[in-house]
Parts: structure tokens; sequence; C-alpha cells
């Protein structure tokens, strides 16, 4: 069993320090493994004392209280207590944390399964998972938070250690960058949960995290952007001058910082002169990475785990399934069944046969072409959860996506169909052998609370967004096996009007369009021919609903901004430009035609 060194940096911690020991106590590793050191930044509190109270450092392999002198700040003090251990492996965990029981197992058994090139892994947050987007596949990020990650002491040590300049804020961003620039992966680790009480209330805004992390990020563009960066970086802050800040002293602050920062850059920039690093940051404004919507979304563990069908259509692309097959040996919930149906003959059954034997398959192929819609309702006649969920195979499901939906409809036993946020993802295929592809950008063209009314002009939820009770296919039946395409909005449409949907605001899927501008246009052309076939089977159907409901839809419409406006809102510019470049192709091609 892996040894490891877990480092505890306190400051007036004494509201923590027993439930974080408590909770280390009962994790499922051996105890006698686990070195533990505390340093304590000169805390005026009870916490030195409860340290040196606790009861049961026995139990662990070391047990050792470092007292510093003054407020080192985050990464000096755990720089510290690496030099002060001497473990191979080394888990910074925050003082205001709790594990789950199966935490540490899960974090190492990552590491075990890592080639030699990860050097770190970070567990994920609860109650408020760090919402950056990570690869759904490798589980690879570009950046870890300091709050809750395990580093290899070698490879941490090779690097420089925490940046001991930065006192507070920024610097596990630092870390992950030099970790990277020195051809070193990070690794996500979404089955090991660590509870990290950092915010009292969901969207709090604390003084000491605005400042130190907006002049953070002005300093990580000096010292690993280039001259764009640094200008863009003087621009956004500078800009601070004029919003409302959280403490009344707000623009001296920023002006102080503002003057002072070139100085202070200068020295960053230090760290580029010497190493001639040429690792270029990917700065997102005031973040570092692509943001998955849903930060503050209370994340829990469902009490209760019915058996999930996941339905995978498939023709005749293994290396493309491979992925999404993956994507879903990833999903934190545990108790799965993936049933692969194949349009043509069985070319993707070796691959699941020596590749994903750990999975609870069910494979079938139905030899003949007979079309996406056929084989989607074989799926589904196949299907012995009790909750469905399609996935196309060249979808990607994030790690949580079948916990958040499981745990909100048992949470709301009401509704018998639950679907979230997810991004659309324009995809250029380079290869088909191997698999290899170009993903322009990440964006949500979706997040629409269910509205019947809406749901019968468009759809609005893609089909892996989707999770909902086999009670309704046995109520209503699957597919429409004489559409060729947009037969997930007339199954939802066909869904929709007799039971309701329930709207879970957190992204947890993604699915793929064309890139190029031709593909798109085709692929256009094919939907608009089939929107007004399935708008025209749905004219004339009946059905009952309340008043109340027809209502709330109604107000809905009346209270929303104009669709030019909604859709536009939280575009990126480059999305912008795509889609209007894809528009005009296309109507061009009309008139022409």
């Amino acid at each position: 069993m892996l040894k490891l060194d877990i480092i505890l940096v306190s400051y007036n911690s004494e509201k923590w320090i027993e439930n974080c020991l408590k909770s280390l106590e009962r994790v499922e590793y051996d105890l006698g493994s686990i070195y533990i050191t505390l340093v304590d930044n000169n805390s005026s509190d009870r916490t030195v004392n409860l340290a040196e109270d606790y009861s049961n450092k026995d139990l662990f392999g070391c047990f050792q209280i470092i007292k510093s002198d003054n407020n080192l700040g985050f990464g000096k003090a755990n720089n510290l207590g690496v030099r002060k251990s001497e473990q191979d492996y080394v888990f910074f965990l925050n003082i205001d944390t709790e594990l789950e029981p199966d935490s540490i197992k899960e974090l190492m058994k990552a590491v075990e399964n890592s080639t030699k090139d990860a050097g770190l892994w970070e567990a994920r947050q609860f109650p408020y998972e760090h919402p950056k987007v990570y690869n759904p596949v490798t589980l690879e990020t570009s950046w870890s938070s300091g709050a809750c990650c395990l580093v290899r002491r070698n490879y941490f040590m090779e690097i420089g250690m925490f940046d001991e300049g930065i006192f507070m804020y920024g610097e596990d961003v630092d870390l992950s960058w030099r970790f990277r620039a020195h051809g070193y992966k990070l690794i996500y680790v979404p089955k090991s949960i660590v509870y990290h009480f950092t915010y009292m209330s969901a969207g709090e805004v604390k003084p000491n995290q605005f400042y130190n992390s907006t002049y953070m990020n002005l300093m990580l563009r000096y010292k690993f952007g280039d001259v764009k960066d640094i200008i863009k970086g003087h621009i956004m802050y500078s800009g601070l001058m004029f919003v409302k800040g959280p403490s009344k002293n707000h623009k001296t602050k920023i002006l102080t910082k503002l003057l002072r920062s070139p100085f202070e850059g200068y020295k960053f920039r230090s760290w580029k002169r010497k190493t001639k690093n040429q690792f270029k940051a990917d700065f997102k404004l005031w973040d570092y990475e692509i943001i998955r919507e849903g930060a503050f979304y209370i994340n829990e563990r469902p009490e209760q785990t019915p058996l999930v069908s996941i339905l995978i259509r498939t023709c005749g692309r293994p290396n493309v399934l491979r992925e999404a097959l993956i994507s879903v040996r990833n999903q934190t919930y545990k108790n799965i069944e993936v049933v692969v149906v194949e349009d043509g003959p069985a070319i993707s059954e070796s691959l699941i046969v020596e590749e994903f034997s750990d999975l609870n398959i069910v494979y079938k192929a139905s030899q003949d072409k007979v079309g996406r819609c056929v084989v989607g309702n074989m799926a589904l006649e196949t299907a012995s959860g009790q909750y469905f969920n399609f996935l196309d195979d060249d979808d990607l499901l994030y790690a949580d996506h079948v916990e958040v939906l499981v745990f909100q409809l048992l949470k709301h036993p009401q509704n018998k169909a639950a679907y979230s946020i997810s991004f659309e993802v324009p995809t250029e295929i380079i290869s088909r052998e191997p698999y290899v592809y170009r993903e322009l950008f990440h964006n949500v063209q979706h997040r629409q609370p269910f509205n019947r009314l809406i749901l019968m002009h468009h759809n609005y939820f893609p089909i892996q967004t989707v999770l909902f009770d086999r009670a309704i296919y046995d109520d209503l039946g699957g597919i429409d096996p004489t559409l060729e395409v947009l037969e997930d909005w007339d199954l939802w449409l066909k869904y929709a009007l007799k039971y309701d949907f329930l709207y879970v605001e957190k992204l947890t899927s993604l699915y793929r369009i064309p890139a190029s501008i031709t593909n798109h246009a085709e692929r256009q052309k094919l939907f608009d021919e089939y929107l007004l076939i399935v708008r025209e089977k749905h004219f004339n159907n009946k059905f009952e609903i309340n008043m109340a409901s027809i209502f709330k839809d109604a107000e809905y419409l009346l209270n929303k901004p104009p669709t030019v406006i909604y859709k536009i809102k939280g575009m990126s510019f480059k999305t912008f430009l795509f889609k209007v470049r894809n528009k005009m192709f296309y109507y061009a091609k009309k008139v022409l035609k």
C-alpha cells in the first residue's frame, strides 16, 4: 500500500480542525500509511491546543505539529510541511474540509492507474464542485485546486514547489501551470470526494479572495503570458475601479495594487526569463479555464442506487465509441448497465470484449442497416434499468452526469424525467484511424427551464441530457422509426405532453456538431425538412393539461427577452462568429439554388 504525507495548514482554524481529523480517522485506507503534518500559521485561537490535545495521533504513521512564529501564507506553509516530511506522495488538504470514507482509496487508485507523466491528482469538492472544464475521457485538467490535491514529491520538488511569493489565492494555478510546463499531467479524480466548506452560502464574495485573486490574475499574466495578456490584465484590473467592490475602501485598494503592479510583475516575470520555458497559458478573462455551468449547484450523493441503463447507438466506428464508453466508465454513479446496439454488422464487438470487460455491457448488432431509430428502439427493448439515458457514440458524459440526475429524480418523485445543461462542441475530425479531432470551442446553446410551449416549437434538450423513468417508455412507447433525424425531439414531445420534466441547472455532458461549414449546412437542411414533419405530426394531437401549467408556460414566454438577445446572452464572440458564418452560408446556398 502506498504511503502518503498529508499536509494541513491552519490559521485560526478551531472551527474546523476536529471534524477534519475525525474524517481522516474514518477513511478506508491503512491509517499507518498516512503521515500527518500540521503547519500552524501563528493562530491566536485554540487551534494549536486542539491539535496538541488530539487523542488519536497514534492511529497514524506520524502526527507532527509545526508552529510558525508568523503567518507564512498558504504556499510557504505547505512548502515547510513538505520539507519536514518524506513520503513519496504528498496530499495538500485544506483544514476546512472533511473526507468521504473512500476518498483517499479512490485517489490512490487513480495514482496506481496513472502513467509516469502524471504529476498531480485533484479530488472532487462537495457541496460545490469546482466548475472548471476537464476532459471527460482522460480526466486531464489544465489546472487544479490546491484545496485537496495530491502530488508526486519528486516532481513537486523538481518544479520548485509552491511559489512563496504568492501569499494566498492563485498559488494553485501557478503550481499547476509549472507542472504542465515541465511536461507533467494533472488528473481530476471525481470519485474521490472531499467536503470543502469554503463558502457559507452560494455566490458568497469574500473580500480577501476578491482582492487577492484578481491581483494574482494580473501577476500570473506577467509570469506566464505574453505582452497582450499583460495589457489585457491591466485593462481588466483598472476596470475594477468602476465596479462596486466588497469593501468600503475598494477604490483605494485597487489603485494601490495597480500602482505597484509593474514592479511586482517584473519579479514574477523572472520565472520566464530564467527558465526560457515556452509554456503559454490560456487566460479566460478572470478565469483560467472554460467554466461548466452550475458552480453553486449543491452536490449530494443519492442514498438509493437504482439501475440506470445507458443506451448507445453506434454504426461501425469503434474508435468513436471507445470515448463514449470511457466517459461511462468514469461515472461516479456505480449501478450502471450499458446497452450498445450497432446499426449493421458487429464491428464494435471485439472492442467491447477486449477493452470494456469491467463494464456491465449488453451488446447487440442489427446485422443489416436499419437506421438510428430502429436501433434506438432495440436498445429500449433490451434495457433492464429503472432509468434510461441515451448517449450517442460521439457524445460524452462528464463523470457526475448520472449521479446528479438520479439524485434529482429521487428527490423529486413527482417528476419522471430530468435534464441538465450541456456543451455544444463544433468538432473537426482530423483522422478516423486513429480517432483524432479538434474542438473549436464549448458553447451552451440551451439553458431552458421546462416549458411545453417552447418544446412544441423546438427542441431544447439534447438527447444525452435526459434521464427518464422506464415507466414513461412502458406507458407511451419508444422512437418513431419513420424519422431520420429529430427523433429525440419527437420522443420528448410525446413524453412531455403527459409528464413533467425536471430542469437541473448543472452542466453534465457535451454533444458534437460538425465544424465544417459544408457539413453543417447539409445537416441543417435535413433538420429544417424534418422540423416541419415533426410539427405536422403533433399538430393534430389532443392532450389534457391543467390551466395552471399553460398559464405558467405562457407567463414565462411573455417575460422572456427577445429571442435574439436570449440566444446571444453568454455567447463568446468566437461562437457568435461561427453561428453567423454557418447561417450565412446556409441561406446563401438556398438562394443560389
